[in-house]
């Protein structure tokens, strides 16, 4: 027993020995790669956390809808009111558990990133978890991405105030908590590098980029580890594309953007007006009433849920009908705009993915018609990172993510090319886009 103790006490004056180590070198590049590097593994391990726990959440939900659904009256009966109690959840946790945390996705990872002084609350992390778990796991319309990305920078500011580190050291931790979070959900590190860059940093300098890239493979590593190494998207039959198909891809990367601005224009109008509408509503029952709507939406058309990406990988695949995508396509900014402009909790990425990829199935469906040899497939997964770098203005994000995601080299030129030109549009059309960058620093608090 005595030799026990002995070792306990061996082992945490070495512990304190090597932390007060540290403590010296905390200030310095030595230590800020130290801290993104541990950063990126607990960013990892949060994914993991966050993933399992809104998957939980939708096989519980997933239940009840398999219920509703083995009858068509029953469906139109009971969808609404299960998106409902997840949403009225989620009302309960803002008004109780997370009364004082304000932090909103995109926009407060960005306000923290550029102004001295600025910290994430450290129970964000929680909060992302939770509400998104209860939102998007009843079957509300928005993604599972944006959380996480408060969930990343959350941790990454949590981990920097923990040790001490100064402002600048903070915001570029924040920086590299949001990146290593789309790397370790998408598995796509390099996507998540570039993200960082384009939406939340503006600029990149040798100082942040270090800690962007360690923290992001780390967190990629670490998922991988937990959830395995398949790709979210599957990439579509291996086709040549020769130089005359350019001239088709970039058709259908200029009608990219015009769904992007159609995205945009709908969103916000429709997140105006229902804030607007239930401005008189106590906050709590927002959300719930938001997933009455939303639930409606879903029983009329299930691909309005976000539980899954099996739309986009039908889509992908050529598989599908063109009028449920046409559909889809029109509908699902309401659907997003409904369930965020009332409370529920969730972002704007993965509906955009969405859209994308019905809308260039869409287009390949019809472009079939007058070229059979035509691959829907193609112009889907084109669309999918055209409009997402349309929405966002950022070209490289949405080529290199989708790219990463899917995995196929063959892929990269069209997925560019298509992505240019659909930012192209929606930057020369002037209309506020998703990306943070672009607000005015009175309105950090922008719905993203």
């Amino acid at each position: 027993m005595s030799q026990l103790i002995t070792r306990v006490r061996q082992s945490v004056a070495f512990g304190a020995e090597k932390l007060k180590v540290f403590s010296s070198y905390r200030h310095t590049e030595y230590g800020l790669i130290l801290s993104s590097t541990i950063l990126g593994i607990a960013v990892g391990g949060a994914i993991v956390v966050f993933h399992l726990v809104v998957s939980f959440f939708e096989d519980q939900f997933e239940e009840f809808f398999l219920a509703a659904n083995t009858h068509t009256v029953l469906r139109y009966v009971y969808f609404p009111f299960i998106v409902a109690a997840g949403g009225l959840i989620v009302g309960v946790l803002n008004r109780t558990l997370f009364k004082n945390v304000k932090d909103e996705g995109l926009p407060s990872v960005v306000e923290a990133v550029k102004n001295d002084g600025v910290l994430i609350h450290k129970r964000s992390s929680f909060k992302a978890i939770l509400t998104a778990a209860f939102s998007i796991g009843s079957g509300g319309g928005a993604g599972r991405e944006a959380p996480t990305i408060l969930l990343g920078a959350s941790v990454g500011s949590t981990l920097g105030q923990a040790l001490r580190l100064r402002s600048d050291q903070l915001r570029i931790l924040g920086a590299a908590g949001a990146a290593a979070a789309i790397s370790g959900i998408f598995n796509a590190p390099l996507g998540g590098i570039v993200f960082a860059i384009e939406t939340i940093i503006g600029e990149v300098s040798v100082q942040a980029f270090v800690p962007l890239v360690l923290a992001s493979v780390m967190a990629t590593a670490t998922s991988r580890l937990f959830l395995g190494d398949s790709p979210i998207l599957m990439a579509p039959p291996t086709q040549l594309v020769g130089v005359r198909d350019y001239f088709l891809l970039a058709v259908a990367g200029i009608a990219s953007g015009g769904i992007a601005l159609y995205y945009l224009k709908t969103y916000q109008w429709c997140f105006d007006r229902t804030e607007h509408l239930l401005k008189n509503i106590p906050d709590y029952l927002r959300p719930a009433i938001g997933g009455l709507a939303q639930g409606v939406l879903v029983a009329l058309l299930p691909t309005m849920l976000e539980t899954t990406y099996d739309p986009i990988n039908l889509a992908i695949a050529g598989s599908g009908t063109l009028l449920i995508a046409a559909m889809s396509v029109l509908v699902k900014p309401f659907s997003t705009a409904i369930t965020l402009g009332s409370g529920g909790a969730g972002g704007t990425l993965a509906p955009a993915l969405k859209i994308g990829a019905l809308f260039g199935f869409s287009f390949g469906f019809l472009l079939k018609m007058l070229i059979p040899t035509t691959s829907p497939g193609l112009y889907a997964l084109v669309s999918t990172g055209a409009v997402l770098a349309g929405c966002y203005r950022m070209p490289l994000t949405g080529a290199i993510l989708v790219f990463e995601i899917c995995r196929n080299y063959n892929l990269i030129l069209p997925l560019m090319f298509g992505a240019i030109f659909s930012a192209f549009i929606v930057q020369r059309s002037k209309v506020r886009t998703f990306n943070p960058l672009d607000l005015p620093s009175s309105e950090t608090d922008a719905p993203l």
